[in-house]
């Protein structure tokens, strides 16, 4: 499982697709779509602010992590993309003890400049009702510390989708061949 951190906007969702692409029998979980299950169930009777606050998307986010792993094939490739914010240590440590033993996690941090990464969210068409949560996220992910002994860190400011998908890849050589 490659885990693809990084500052909401800064591109992991591409990434991710570009990497599920490239790799035959990958699978991509995107977390999001959890959240999307539990806010209109929970959001009227314990609203939050961002929906990782809730015990109940760390949880379900790893048994579906856990449930698509045993689902996967034995022979042939099985590499699960997950493209995810995370900036709280707690959060991650949560689900990532929740997943099962054997599963190995490679966790990938994308970092950005404050200026590349305002152009992309300013310049993104697919979303660009999240301008102002992504504009307001950004900091917290930046002053996060735990990320970068937690996870590999790669500098995409000055690197097109393909050549970070491409720096994802590489990470994870060994055990995709």
């Amino acid at each position: 499982m490659v885990w693809i951190n990084g500052a909401f906007g800064s591109g992991k969702t591409t990434t991710a697709r570009l990497l599920a692409d490239a790799v035959p029998g990958s699978v991509l979980v995107d977390p999001e779509e959890v959240g999307s299950l539990l806010r209109p169930v929970l959001q009227p009777v314990a609203p939050v602010r961002d929906f990782q606050q809730w015990g109940a998307w760390r949880e379900l986010v790893a048994a579906t992590l856990n449930s698509v792993v045993r689902e996967l094939p034995e022979d042939g490739p099985r590499l699960v993309v997950v493209p995810q914010t995370i900036s709280s240590d707690v959060y991650w440590s949560q689900i990532v003890s929740a997943l099962d033993p054997g599963c190995r996690v490679t966790a990938v941090a994308l970092q950005v400049s404050v200026d590349e990464h305002r152009r992309r969210v300013t310049g993104d068409t697919e979303e660009p009702g999240a301008l102002r949560w992504r504009l307001g996220g950004f900091e917290q992910f930046r002053s996060a510390s735990w990320i970068t002994t937690t996870f590999t860190c790669i500098e995409t400011s000055d690197l097109g989708p393909a050549e970070v998908a491409d720096a994802v890849r590489e990470l994870l050589s060994d055990d995709i061949g």
